[in-house]
């Protein structure tokens, strides 16, 4: 009976553990958001606004920016100049042969998705075969060679910027900042 409690019991604490974790590390982005008070939306049109906007309609694209990822640390757009209430369309292509990621956020969800792609990145070397995947709507993972999408409504804040988190790259430059017309930094 003790053999059959003990079986049941450990994969349901690993998966409240597992369950812990992903609300600890997850909440830093949420709590940054829509720069009233930490908190955000929970209207339907802002129900995923973080600080620095919320994610876009197709209906609703202003323009489009391709950005490349390199193995030399960098995106090929070193800033961005938006405009408050703007959509953009970013078309993001790693060339590189390593992966890459780009957040779009304050200098303080760049620092939380560290941490988180850190855990990811080491979850991912210590299971074979496990593909990491971002459920956050700020940021996409690109595999070397690959292509995505992200579409992205932005929300005047006083210091936005974008990000590569694969752990090292965003320390080595691989960022830039993002500026809103009219706003002074």
């Amino acid at each position: 009976m003790i053999n059959s409690l003990t079986q049941i019991t450990k994969p349901v604490i690993s998966l409240i553990s597992t369950t812990v974790l992903t609300i600890a590390l997850t909440s830093p982005i949420y709590a940054a958001g829509n720069g009233h008070d930490g908190h955000h939306s929970h209207d339907n049109d802002n129900a995923h606004m973080i600080a620095g906007g919320m994610p876009g309609k197709e209906s609703e694209i202003n323009r489009t920016i391709e950005i490349i990822a390199t193995d030399d640390l960098k995106f090929s757009q070193p800033s961005l100049d938006v405009k408050d209430g703007e959509t953009i369309k970013f078309v993001l292509i790693n060339k590189g042969e390593t992966a890459h990621d780009f957040t779009i956020g304050t200098p303080e969800i760049q620092v939380a998705h560290q941490k988180e792609m850190s855990k990811m990145m080491e979850a991912m070397d210590s299971h074979e075969g496990h593909k990491m995947e971002h459920n956050d709507p700020n940021a996409l993972f690109l595999n070397p060679g690959e292509k995505k999408e992200l579409i992205w409504k932005f929300k005047k804040t006083a210091k936005l910027e974008f990000g590569c988190n694969v752990p090292g790259h965003y320390q080595a430059g691989m960022k830039g900042d993002i500026k809103f017309k009219g706003m002074t930094k």
